[in-house]
């Protein structure tokens, strides 16, 4: 289930996430989180502070081949 939530980016270029999303994610200060550009859109995806259980799971969340190659002819 997708939810929306809009936040405005300040004059660093910072945004901040709001407080319900860091709670359902596990987010803390400090954490390293990645950003990625993926086409238009942009995905923040946490950091994991042991990145080997990070990767636990992490293939049933890849995008198929058929994902892949449709964005790759996008660009």
């Amino acid at each position: 289930m997708k939810k929306l939530e809009i936040v405005t980016l300040n004059e660093k270029g910072q945004v901040t996430i709001p407080a319900k999303i860091r709670r359902n994610k596990g987010l803390r200060r400090g954490m390293r989180i990645a950003i990625i550009e993926v086409g238009e859109r942009i995905e923040l995806v946490a950091i994991p502070e042991d990145p080997i259980q990070g990767l636990i799971g992490l293939g049933s969340k890849l995008p198929g081949i058929e994902e892949v190659e449709a964005e790759a002819d996008v660009e």
